[in-house]
């Protein structure tokens, strides 16, 4: 692990926009120092070199400018690598035409571009389309100073070359390979990054919707019952101080439901996470077929008359149970809060032979405007039975409000049935 600590470190270091100029540092000190050669012993200079530096005025000064073209070139080989390395080779071939095998002194900056291109190019084709054309002028240009200004030996010249560019081309290859899972490793990394902060969002999601559910559906249904009850006891024990402490309590539920309804709305996820059903998995509390019966009774007490109607065989489906009081729970508490003089309501639980239920709440108020989408509870349930496979649907009847939910067998299959 630690090898690869270092290695990734070196890469971001070597990569840094900075280090670019190293290498052109370099190689400007180094053909600095030929020029500073040529300038104090010009008898070192080769043959053809010295003598276009003799006889013509345009010599040194057009010398220099490749140069200095050249380490310009050089600082552009990341960005444009074959572009580089094709311009620096053509600089190459003019020199070796004008001043024969002083092309040479050319040769470190073909070197570090040449290499430059084998890692830094993003297509092995690319890279193949550069190099054969780049060999090619670097044939021609050994021919030029050896055979035409026969400044050097053709085979030493063209030998030397042709190893020490396959080593440039060899350990460019092995850098861009090590580059390459370099890179790998580190987009995999983002990756396993990006999936555990996903993860952990997910997780505070759910975490808010099982708080938002438990919520709405505990307390909301708890304080819908007090308003109601409050309601029914107002101004009927003829003690002020009894009726004012009713009128009181009936406030301060109402005032507690709105901002649990506050609360739930705040809570509840905008949306799901990467497909998760955040609803389906809200609920802390799995409930059963009878745990309905203390939420019928509420309403009972209230002064209205609940039936509970049950056809069919109960399955063994501890989802499909949990999900059917929360429904119906659901349903009571709407018609307790939004009921227009209701005193009736019709629930049935009809089960089918394929383990599936239809849910059907019926109440006798008058009609009145359907409430607005602005509620969590039915939108947060249809979101539920959605995840599950089932439908829910609301609204008005002829002679009062209907609320009908399907929801399929949820029981997982035992081997037998497999």
């Amino acid at each position: 692990m630690k090898p690869n600590r270092k290695l990734a470190d070196w890469f971001e270091y070597w990569n840094r926009p900075s280090t670019t100029y190293v290498m052109v540092f370099v190689c400007a000190l180094y053909e600095t120092m030929m020029l500073t050669r040529l300038v104090l012993a010009p008898d070192s200079a080769d043959r053809t070199l010295r003598q276009v530096l003799d006889t013509t005025a345009w010599g040194m000064p057009l010398y220099v400018v490749i140069i200095i073209l050249s380490l310009i070139l050089l600082c552009l080989r990341r960005r444009r690598p074959t572009a580089t390395l094709l311009a620096i080779t053509i600089l190459m071939l003019l020199t070796a035409a004008i001043y024969g095998s002083a092309y040479t002194d050319l040769v470190s900056v073909w070197y570090i571009a040449l290499y430059a291109c084998t890692v830094e190019t993003g297509k092995l084709r690319n890279l193949i389309a550069c190099l054969i054309p780049t060999a090619l002028l670097v044939l021609t240009a050994t021919i030029l100073a050896t055979l035409w200004h026969q400044d050097a030996n053709f085979t030493g010249l063209l030998y030397s070359t042709a190893t020490y560019s396959a080593l440039c081309v060899g350990l460019g290859l092995v850098s861009r390979a090590r580059r390459e899972r370099h890179l790998s490793e580190q987009t995999l990394s983002n990756e396993r990054r990006r999936s555990q902060h996903l993860a952990q969002q997910r997780d505070r999601a759910v975490h808010q919707s099982r708080i938002a559910a438990e919520l709405h559906d505990s307390v909301g249904h708890d304080l819908t019952a007090i308003i109601a009850l409050s309601e029914g006891l107002d101004q009927i024990t003829g003690k002020p101080e009894v009726d004012d402490a009713i009128s009181m309590i009936n406030e301060l539920a109402r005032q507690g439901l709105a901002d649990t309804r506050t609360a739930v709305k705040a809570l509840q996820p905008s949306s799901n996470i990467d497909g998760y059903q955040l609803a389906s998995e809200g609920q802390k509390q799995a409930y059963h077929w009878d745990d309905i019966n203390p939420i019928i009774n509420h309403a009972r007490q209230v002064g209205m008359t609940v039936a509970l109607t049950e056809t069919g065989r109960r399955p063994q489906d501890p989802i499909q149970a949990n999900l059917s009081f929360i429904i119906t729970r659901e349903a009571i508490t709407n018609v307790l809060r939004h009921g227009n003089h209701v005193d009736r309501i019709v629930i049935s639980w009809d089960h089918d032979s394929r383990g599936g239920i239809t849910i059907s709440v019926r109440d006798n108020g008058k009609p009145v405007q359907e409430p607005s989408g602005d509620g969590t509870g039915l939108n947060r349930l249809q979101e539920t039975l959605r995840g599950y496979g089932g439908v829910l649907q609301s609204g008005p009847t002829s002679n009062g409000w209907l609320l009908q939910a399907r929801i399929p067998s949820l029981k997982e299959p035992t081997d037998s049935e497999e």
